[in-house]
C-alpha cells in the first residue's frame, strides 16, 4: 500500500542541519488526502533512521500551503483531522 501511495506523488529525502526530512508533493487532492491519512505510518518508519525527522506534505498547486510536521507532533494513526 505504501508503494502505491508513494507512486501517486513526487517524493524525496532531504537533510538540512542534520535533520532528515521526507518531502511529499501531491499532484491531486485524492493523493494528498491519502498521504495525509498515512503520515503516522511514515513517521513510524522514519523514526528508525533519524532522531528528529520531519515530513513535509505539499498539496497540489494553489490548493493550500505545505504542512511541515515534526515527527514528535504526529498523532497516532487515525488521529489526524479529516480533510
Amino acid at each position: 500500500m505504501t508503494r502505491i501511495l508513494l507512486s501517486s506523488c513526487h517524493w524525496y529525502f532531504q537533510i538540512n542541519s542534520g535533520v532528515l526530512t521526507l518531502i511529499l508533493i501531491c499532484n491531486n487532492m485524492e493523493s494528498y488526502r491519502n498521504i495525509m491519512k498515512t503520515v503516522p505510518q511514515f513517521a513510524d518508519r522514519l523514526k528508525q533512521f533519524a532522531n528528529r525527522p520531519k515530513i513535509t506534505v505539499s498539496s497540489p498547486i494553489d490548493k493550500g500551503i505545505p504542512w511541515v510536521l515534526s515527527i514528535d507532533n504526529v498523532l497516532p494513526e487515525g488521529g489526524l483531522p479529516s480533510t
